[in-house]
């Protein structure tokens, strides 16, 4: 029997909020998640002007994308422990600051090793500025406006995948690949002068560190992510199993001491709340079908098509279209119909615009190519809304925080996750059929994710009637 917080404290009423919803803090944590988000994904576009300046491959630069990617997951938990032992304010204000700093560090970096234990230090940051900003915007709102701060919330994660490979080819081709860091420093600097206005405290809880909670959940997410990583690889898959077979290891011993843990790292009593229990399962197949489009996309247009990169990159962008294009509407759509029906069918638009795009010719106009990546970024935007707004409708004030440190836990893997799916599927259609023609592999892969966002219906099909509507008003 775990000794932790009593199963009552998942019925306590919420506190009240504190300041109410407040548009200014919502989109200064915005801001952040953007710059954090973009910094996951620019880096892949360098790799090969990186390895010129340093001399080395550039197979070799993607160990700097990994060491940020490994960073932001596994330190997301005492990020959380953080945010409860000295307030979510000043926590948040120093992640800025560090990752602006860490951001300037990168710029100047005189070699790949320099360049990976500043990407270690940005990835420490970024750990910190998503899941406790969020938590920021949260605790001051009031669950009837919890689907208009969500909706802030939401457009970064699903903006920057879109954005990256095109600014980042830009400022690699016209500036120079240092400009992809250096360009941090403005916006970190004014993102710290307007949250140092706007960003409220949030109260603190005093609890003492669960280091054995933060080893093992620490070791369980890296090996899982660097798992992730390293099994998409032909010349690493082996050590990519040994590593998956690590993480599950560590993950069942993670979840064997939380559960009995007196004061856990990550509080799993959160997830008897069904609606946030089913937004972290199906909504993590989701969030993994989503992420790997701004991967399979562009490379079907460019290996498969013929495409130049820029080309492809300005395709890619009528998704983000459809994303911000959609925004406006979401609000008053969640006002006018229940969460999961929303987001039961955003799944299966989805799901048929990846089939759309899996049945995609070279002679396909571009204006239809266009069409299908629209719908497909409108489905994306109310579907993670939808998800991100459930996940927390039900979830009571005093259990805010744990909860929403679960939830940049999955989300973050979810997104390692869709993106290995579909380059392991590739790969496969690669090496068991070498003659099939180019684009065969990447429409397999789209396939493939079109099951698995159908797939994440099955939980919400099996949510009550009525999930999660306090927070339509």
């Amino acid at each position: 029997m775990r000794r932790g917080r009593p199963e009552s404290a998942l019925t306590t009423s919420p506190r009240p909020p504190g300041r109410g919803w407040s548009r200014s803090v919502a989109l200064v944590v915005a801001a952040a998640f953007f710059m954090e988000n973009l910094d996951a994904t620019i880096l892949a576009t360098a790799t090969a002007s990186i390895g010129r300046g340093f001399g080395v491959p550039a197979a070799e630069v993607g160990i700097a994308i990994t060491a940020y990617l490994v960073a932001v997951a596994a330190f997301i938990p005492l990020g959380a422990w953080l945010a409860d032992r000295w307030g979510a304010r000043p926590v948040f204000l120093a992640a800025v600051a560090v990752f602006t700093l860490s951001s300037v560090a990168c710029a100047l970096s005189p070699d790949l090793l320099s360049l990976t234990l500043a990407r270690l230090a940005q990835g420490f940051a970024g750990s910190m500025m998503v899941p406790i900003g969020r938590l920021v915007v949260l605790a001051e709102t009031r669950k009837s406006d919890l689907v208009r701060a969500i909706a802030y919330l939401t457009w970064p994660a699903l903006v920057a995948p879109v954005v990256a490979p095109l600014v980042g080819g830009l400022l690699t081709q016209y500036a120079g690949w240092r400009w992809i860091f250096a360009v941090n420093v403005p916006i970190g600097l004014l993102l710290l002068v307007v949250a140092w206005r706007v960003v409220p405290a949030v109260g603190r809880r005093r609890r003492a560190l669960d280091v054995p909670g933060l080893v093992l959940s620490a070791v369980a997410i890296a090996t899982l992510v660097l798992g992730f990583d390293t099994v998409t690889d032909p010349r690493g898959a082996g050590r990519g199993l040994v590593l998956l077979l690590l993480a599950a290891a560590s993950g069942a011993a993670t979840w064997w001491w939380l559960r009995r843990a007196e004061h856990p790292l990550l509080d799993l009593t959160t997830l008897r709340v069904a609606t946030f229990r089913v937004s972290n399962g199906s909504g993590s197949v989701y969030r993994a079908a989503v992420s790997s489009a701004p991967f399979l996309v562009p490379l079907l247009l460019q290996d498969g098509f013929g495409w130049s990169p820029v080309d492809a990159g300005l395709m890619l962008l009528w998704v983000f279209v459809g994303n911000l294009g959609v925004k406006p509407l979401t609000t008053p759509l969640m006002r006018r119909f229940p969460l999961v029906p929303i987001a039961v069918v955003s799944a299966v638009v989805l799901a048929a615009t990846f089939a759309a795009s899996a049945a995609l010719q070279p002679e396909t106009p571009r204006v239809l190519v266009a069409g299908v990546l629209l719908l497909s970024g409108v489905a994306r935007s109310v579907g993670f809304t939808a998800y991100n707004t459930l996940q927390f409708a039900d979830v009571p004030g005093p259990s805010m925080s744990p909860a929403n440190a679960l939830a940049a836990v999955s989300a973050q893997l979810a997104v390692g996750l869709g993106v290995a799916v579909a380059a392991l599927v590739v790969r496969a259609v690669q090496e068991f059929q070498p003659a099939a023609a180019a684009p065969t592999g990447y429409r397999v892969a789209l396939v493939v994710m079109a099951v698995l966002a159908l797939l994440s219906t099955v939980g919400g099909l099996r949510l009550p009637r009525g999930a999660g509507d306090v927070v339509r008003g």
